[in-house]
């Protein structure tokens, strides 16, 4: 459905609806355990807990699963907070449509049910309802990661997903260097810079209905990635090499970033994405939305009801692991460290074929919400150019105008790459491709 605007947005199949689509502040990492992939069942030893914890199979893959050797912890990070003001035309009154905040959670529970009922007009009532203008200076949360010695090649813009936060950029599980891009990153050479995004963990909370939007989180990373190039952000310095990357909603972002703004970032990575969209029990559905205060009042008390999160560990499995190819330890801490997010984020899609530049798609094997737990099942039928397809081949469509485009399905993993014993396979996959570019 095409929308009369300047920026012709247009409605296309990876939509994260207003009800419904990873993870997470960092603790100080403990003792790394053995890293084996080799015995029948691999036993770790964590000293910081004195428990083991299984595999109840060894991870198999067809591709032969190899690691580099594990780099040195070559990271050296800050936090900080940043004043980031921002424009767009193209929210949308939601307000119109559902009335502002659920009043408690049997409401919401009934908006998820009315959303996706047999014959709903929801959907359509919100792209069709009347566009807003959003302005203002919000307080952002970043961590910047670069390497402790020399000059970084560029940096990651990194775009956490929803139920998600900075921390996803940056696990201190098990095994901190086999989870943490930030530290693999920085031992390739790159820095890089990730945020809690509006609304979410440490930064600025405002209306979660009609504030909290992708068009104006668009317009938001936009203007990072100018601070960038003009090296007016919080002394970071000036960057002139920038790879745009995303996990699940931030790879949606990303994509809506490229039409917006086609040369702000150098190249773009997505993970956990392709251009579909599971419905039903393997959905976002999976998540079973609760208010944050509701479900974990400890860490959300005083937060309003438009600000939510996924029910349970039961949940985040569905939607985030692929048993048993994950630790303990890491499935606790995604758990722990969940980040909550905002009704009003979803995703209206612009047109993208401005975008010219390479770009990397990278899904795990196993991804539920965006493969339904299986990427090799496709229509895409084998051509000379795709002799085999996967889903994440559907996201070619998105980008007509780009010819440097790449694909990887990360084997034994599902939608939370990087809390999986496969994150380092992944980032290697990505930085091979953006080696390969020249950056």
């Amino acid at each position: 459905m095409h929308i009369n605007s300047p920026l012709d947005e247009t409605r296309d199949t990876n939509l994260f609806t207003p009800f419904l689509h990873s993870p997470h502040t960092h603790s100080p990492p403990s003792n790394r355990p053995i890293n084996t992939l080799q015995h029948a069942q691999a036993i770790l030893v964590v000293p910081r807990s004195h428990r083991l914890i299984t595999w109840a199979k060894p991870i198999t893959t067809k591709d032969a699963l190899s690691y580099p050797s594990e780099p040195d912890a070559q990271a050296s990070c800050r936090t900080f907070y940043a004043d980031i003001y921002a424009k767009t035309n193209f929210n949308i009154d939601l307000k119109s449509v559902l009335g502002g905040p659920p009043a408690n959670q049997q409401e919401l529970t009934e908006r998820q049910i009315q959303a996706v009922a047999a014959g709903s007009t929801v959907q359509e009532q919100i792209f069709t309802a009347p566009r807003i203008s959003v302005n203002g200076t919000y307080s952002l949360w970043f961590e910047y990661c670069e390497p402790k010695e020399g000059a970084p090649r560029g940096v990651y813009q990194a775009h956490h997903g929803i139920v998600g936060n900075a921390g996803y950029w940056n696990v201190h599980s098990d095994d901190y260097l086999t989870y943490s891009f930030a530290e693999n990153a920085a031992a390739a050479g790159w820095a890089t810079l990730s945020y809690d995004r509006l609304g979410v963990g440490r930064s600025a909370k405002p209306d979660g209905t009609n504030v909290v939007q992708a068009a104006f989180e668009i317009a938001q990373s936009v203007a990072i990635a100018q601070k960038h190039r003009d090296g007016t952000l919080s002394g970071v310095g000036k960057i002139d090499k920038i790879v745009g990357i995303g996990h699940s909603y931030g790879s949606a972002l990303v994509t809506g970033l490229a039409s917006v703004s086609p040369t702000s970032f150098d190249a773009i990575v997505l993970t956990g994405f392709t251009n579909n969209v599971t419905l039903g029990s393997l959905g976002l559905t999976a998540l079973q939305l609760t208010i944050a205060s509701v479900a974990y009042p400890d860490r959300f008390e005083g937060l309003p009801n438009d600000y939510v999160i996924s029910a349970s560990s039961a949940a985040d499995q569905v939607v985030f692991f692929h048993y048993p190819n994950y630790t303990q330890d890491a499935f606790e801490e995604f758990t722990r460290t969940k980040g909550e997010f905002i009704l009003g984020q979803f995703t209206i899609t612009n047109d993208r074929t401005n975008y010219k530049n390479p770009l990397f798609v990278d899904v795990g094997e196993y991804d539920a919400p965006v493969c339904t737990a299986n990427c090799s099942i496709t229509s895409i039928v084998p051509t000379e150019q795709i002799p085999n397809p996967s889903q994440l081949d559907s996201t070619r469509e998105l980008f007509p105008s780009v010819e440097n485009f790449q694909t990887y399905v990360i084997p034994d993993t599902a939608h939370g790459i990087n809390y999986s014993p496969t994150a380092r396979l992944a980032y290697e996959k990505i930085f091979d491709f953006v080696e390969g570019l020249g950056l």
